[in-house]
């Protein structure tokens, strides 16, 4: 289930079409600083980096520090920056690789059902929303590009956290916490692990008023080259529209297996 919290859309970039409207500057920064600091052959400080990457001095060092807290990027000579062992894994080119494959798919379940369709994926020891469709209805369940979607109360991070090799999920599940957002959020460990198994046999998941209440949610997993779930991709609306399910199962698994292919070459 996408998160409810409301808030502003970031302007795109100038000259960007309308498609763009939902690109997040912030993370397309932070991913401009990694690939500055991967391509150079040496260690950046902060005056290297700012210089390359041409944004405020202030914004980069905030980029740096929650980079380096995050775990992708690690200090060398001083205070001087390189990527880390966890950046190797950074979805930065999968990413751009997402959402080019991804938003012609939106755009069908948008059109078809009219309700707020989102796009998450997984970072190193989170999940993220990278990309948003907004529904026309005057009441939706409202999302926004950069927020960090549970594992455990969503469909989105049910999605992802189930199909995961051993000991990611409870990475994921571990980095987040089970927090009780609704009464029927899932925050007892044997009763999630039985509500992933079944995300796993049926290969899409719910979100029945677990991380907002009155908000309901359908989401299927996209999985890499590796066989992983790498995203995933949800259609949320009010619980007083949640009806055709099986149409939004079925829409939103030909969805993900769709961009499925698209990313593995197929």
């Amino acid at each position: 289930m996408t998160t409810s919290k409301k808030g502003p859309v970031e302007s795109p970039p100038h000259g960007r079409n309308t498609t763009a409207r939902y690109f997040s500057r912030a993370i397309g920064n932070a991913l401009r600083v990694l690939e500055i600091l991967q391509q150079s052959s040496r260690p950046l400080a902060l005056t290297d980096v700012t210089q390359q990457a041409k944004l405020p001095k202030s914004s980069v060092f905030r980029i740096l520090r929650t980079l380096e807290l995050a775990g992708y990027l690690q200090r060398a000579e001083g205070d001087r920056f390189t990527p880390s062992q966890a950046a190797a894994t950074m979805p930065n080119q999968l990413a751009s690789q997402l959402l080019a494959a991804a938003r012609p798919l939106m755009k069908q379940l948008s059109h078809e059902f009219g309700e707020t369709i989102s796009l998450a994926l997984l970072f190193e020891n989170h999940i993220e929303v990278i990309a948003v469709i907004e529904s026309p209805h005057r009441v939706n369940m409202i999302n926004f590009v950069g927020s960090i979607i549970p594992p455990h109360a969503s469909s989105l991070g049910k999605c992802i956290t189930a199909f995961q090799p051993d000991g990611r999920g409870e990475k994921l599940l571990r980095a987040f916490s089970l927090v009780r957002f609704t009464p029927n959020s899932i925050v007892d460990e044997a009763a999630l692990s039985k509500e992933l198994e079944l995300v796993r046999a049926r290969g899409y998941a719910t979100d029945f008023e677990e991380s907002t209440l009155g908000g309901c949610c359908i989401s299927a997993p996209i999985f890499g080259k590796e066989g992983h779930a790498v995203a995933a991709v949800s259609v949320s609306m009010p619980k007083m529209r949640f009806t055709n399910q099986e149409r939004l199962i079925a829409a939103v698994r030909d969805a993900a297996a769709a961009v499925t292919l698209e990313l593995r070459g197929n």
